[in-house]
């Protein structure tokens, strides 16, 4: 039995080419915008930002609607003040996200000489009073040479708190946001931490965490302090994405946000298996189609930012040749039919991302998606998005064809797609 269903989206996030509707329904003055071409809003991210005085890295970087980088690259020094200045003269209406460690320090930060960089240094320094231990004294670690220090601490996160407001007040370089890294429901250690001795023991009571119901429990209402403290330091309108499996499960602590970081989409937040199956299953309550209406609206939200920057595999087109499978227009596919998710294109040179190759012309949705089946199609005002699911896992979760004008601009796998 084939089942249609007609997935509305009452809050359409449409372009910047005429369509605009409500950003908050309380609220019929507050608008955001999309791509471009109002097909969809692009997000970019950048922990090694190039040269913004290069029109060529400059218009990589304008690509983008929301762009999240290391402050530490535009804080700190006297000669990083105004760099964010071309950026913000060439794109006034960008977003641009400074990335903050939620939970931890990297030791590396107390290296750097005070006069060099003193806004990781400072954050260093504030951190240490509160390092955190396992159970068996040993300094403890989420990644290596990165410190967990005890944010369930209201002064842990006081201190922290106090050195990003002051550089963001201080200096030239104002950011619009922040982008949390990261918040989950436990804590977790990375496999390539070694040699430490003991287990995770945040609170010090000789409990290991992941048996300690009282700080796994602050662990996660400590989360939502530092979200409320971040806003009320901030204002109202500075914009919060979270990383994180915790956000796109759980539709309570995404309200608290303005957004949602999907790393390696779909793996993080659907678990394991036919993980595409489950992002636009309209039927699984976190779906893409369900969990953008779960962020604020009142900062250009909701954000849904779907990220995969590793090496998929390749393919055999339909000419015999071989190709790499390109992450980023995978995700770009999924981003047209879901409507206001914003797809990821990472800048800093990993495989497989960067601005996508081929450009889309497709003007604002015409309506929502309609699934017939395992074929989702998108109508816009100058073509559509035709996507047919398959194994719903990578490397070929899925193909999909967009026409624009007449002509199939992009195609991926087999696909034979309606009149």
């Amino acid at each position: 039995m084939r089942r249609t269903t007609a997935v509305f989206l009452a809050l359409m996030i449409w372009g910047m080419t005429g369509c605009s509707s409500p950003g908050n329904p309380d609220d019929p003055d507050s608008t955001f915008l999309s791509g471009d071409d109002g097909s969809l809003r692009i997000a970019a991210l950048d922990y090694q930002v190039g040269d913004l005085n290069d029109p060529a890295e400059l218009a990589k970087y304008t690509r983008a609607d929301i762009l999240i980088v290391q402050p530490d690259q535009f804080w700190g020094r006297s000669e990083l003040e105004g760099r964010l200045a071309p950026l913000r003269a060439a794109k006034p209406e960008l977003k641009i996200i400074a990335y903050f460690r939620s939970k931890a320090i990297r030791t590396s930060w107390e290296a750097n000489p005070r006069e060099s960089q003193t806004y990781i240094y400072d954050l260093y320094q504030a951190a240490k009073p509160y390092w955190s231990y396992t159970t068996a004294g040993d300094t403890l670690m989420d990644w290596p040479g990165a410190v967990i220090f005890d944010y369930t601490n209201p002064a842990a996160r006081q201190a922290m708190l106090d050195v990003f407001v002051t550089y963001q007040r201080t200096s030239s370089n104002k950011f619009d946001g922040v982008f949390w890294d990261y918040f989950n429901d436990y804590l977790w250690i990375a496999p390539s931490v070694t040699g430490m001795e003991g287990d995770p023991d945040m609170d010090g009571d000789g409990v290991p965490h992941m048996d300690d119901q009282d700080e796994r429990q602050a662990f996660k209402d400590a989360q939502y302090d530092w979200a409320h403290e971040m806003q009320a330091a901030m204002g109202p309108d500075f914009i919060q994405i979270a990383n994180g499996a915790r956000a796109l499960t759980d539709s309570l602590f995404a309200a608290e946000f303005d957004g949602m970081f999907y790393e390696l989409f779909p793996n993080v937040g659907f678990g394991s298996g036919e993980t595409f199956k489950y992002a636009l299953d309209p039927n699984r309550y976190n779906n893409l189609f369900t969990a953008r209406t779960w962020p604020r609206r009142t900062n250009g939200g909701p954000w849904l930012i779907l990220s995969h920057s590793k090496l998929v595999g390749s393919y055999r087109n339909e000419d015999g040749y071989w190709e790499t499978i390109d992450t980023g227009n995978l995700l770009r596919a999924v981003a047209l039919l879901t409507d206001a998710t914003s797809i990821h294109y990472d800048l800093t040179g990993l495989p497989n991302t960067g601005v996508p190759a081929v450009e889309l012309d497709l003007g604002c949705p015409l309506g929502e998606t309609v699934i017939t089946g395992d074929r989702f199609v998108r109508y816009f005002e100058r073509g559509r998005v035709e996507l047919v699911m398959g194994l719903g896992y990578y490397p070929i979760p899925f193909s999909y064809a967009i026409p624009e004008n007449g002509t199939i601009v992009e195609k991926f796998g087999e696909i034979t797609i309606t009149p």
